[in-house]
């Protein structure tokens, strides 16, 4: 079957670059030997300067909630407590992955379209000190809300408990120095910010994150998911063999083509020019009549949400884009389902013309409507 071509503005996955879909498309590779180790080694450095961290990096194969899964089950034993933010369909998603681990959860929660708090982890953490664990969304992609991940590290790291960040939406796109502000375990996704097909789970593990899983040897949470698992293959398997699974190697390709293309460009300066995108998208949506969801002060810049017209179900506008012009954007999830829209930019490849693109569709939407 052949699907038609639309141009990807969702929040994932995104389109990639051409280098990256030859890679991807290139002959297959074994997954050992020691040619093969070196190319996955140095595309693991490369991660770890995307991440911020001199720790150990791995790429599991799955999505990024496969990261996730490994991050909160490998750190934490059954019956520990953890404190998870939500402020919107994936604070809500950490909530049930830690609940699958059979842990105590103890939400901090903000409103949908509202960051969290750090003071609210503080207060939570003063009622309950037996907490052995913090974990949070860094962009909630259900509502384009980016959540103050330094600040909530700063209280983490004052009460000794473990931190987890799901940037499975923001690596790449934001800025990440998980080293600096006191992250111990972060997982992500290549599909996204990253700008290679799906497929593959970043991880990174810090020092600390090592000693909060190593606690407890006998946490009965399976094997694939489980992080020391990984770092057994990466340690004694490493000359040869650094992964416990047949590693999907093309993919491991077309990540390396997307960062290499990234560091070349450098973070900083794709940061900004994700930020100009985000500016140029938030005053054609005011112009049209369908504006942000969001503040500008509380802008992502790699994904934007937006009020549709008054009394118009937005999946109307997600339809009409798809059917009449090709451009795939995203609906509202959980609570805003219909209320609100959402525009991903978080593609390398997305352009100042691809932004005039969608708003001149809005506005002949608005102009039908």
């Amino acid at each position: 079957m052949k699907f038609a071509s639309q141009k990807l503005m969702i929040p994932g996955p995104v389109e990639v670059a051409d280098d990256v879909l030859e890679a991807m498309g290139s002959p297959v590779q074994a997954h050992y030997g020691p040619a093969w180790t070196k190319f996955y080694n140095e595309t693991l450095a490369q991660l770890k300067q995307v991440f911020g961290t001199s720790g150990d990096v791995f790429l599991m194969v799955g999505s990024g909630t496969v990261g996730i899964d490994a991050c909160i089950g490998s750190a934490l034993s059954t019956g520990e407590k953890i404190l998870v933010g939500r402020n919107g369909f994936f604070g809500d998603r950490l909530m049930s992955v830690a609940e699958g681990y059979g842990l105590k959860v103890v939400p901090v929660d903000a409103p949908w379209g509202q960051p969290l708090q750090a003071a609210d982890f503080e207060a939570a953490l003063a009622h309950h000190p037996d907490a052995k664990a913090i974990a949070a969304v860094h962009l909630e992609t259900s509502t384009a809300i980016v959540n103050p991940v330094e600040a909530i590290g700063q209280v983490s790291r004052r009460h000794g408990t473990i931190f987890f960040v799901d940037a499975v939406s923001s690596l790449g796109g934001l800025e990440m120095r998980m080293d600096d502000w006191g992250i111990d375990l972060v997982a992500s996704a290549t599909q996204k910010c990253l700008g290679a097909p799906p497929g593959l789970s970043p991880v990174a593990v810090s020092k600390a994150g090592w000693e909060a899983i190593d606690r407890n040897p006998d946490k009965a949470h399976g094997w694939y998911s489980d992080l020391r698992v990984w770092r057994h293959y990466a340690v004694d398997w490493g000359d040869w063999h650094p992964f416990p699974v047949t590693m999907a190697t093309n993919n491991v390709m077309a990540l390396r083509a997307s960062l290499d293309t990234l560091l070349a460009e450098g973070i900083q300066q794709r940061l900004k020019r994700y930020c100009d995108l985000a500016l140029r998208l938030r005053a054609g949506l005011r112009r049209v009549g369908m504006p942000p969801f969001t503040p500008d002060e509380l802008m992502a810049p790699v994904l934007t949400t937006a009020y549709g017209p008054a009394g118009v179900p937005t999946g109307e506008i997600v339809n009409y884009l798809a059917e009449t012009h090709q451009i795939k954007i995203a609906g509202g999830l959980g609570a805003l389902k219909d209320k609100v829209f959402r525009i991903g930019h978080m593609s390398p490849m997305v352009s100042p013309a691809d932004i005039d693109e969608v708003i001149a569709a809005l506005a002949e939407f608005n102009h039908k409507s």
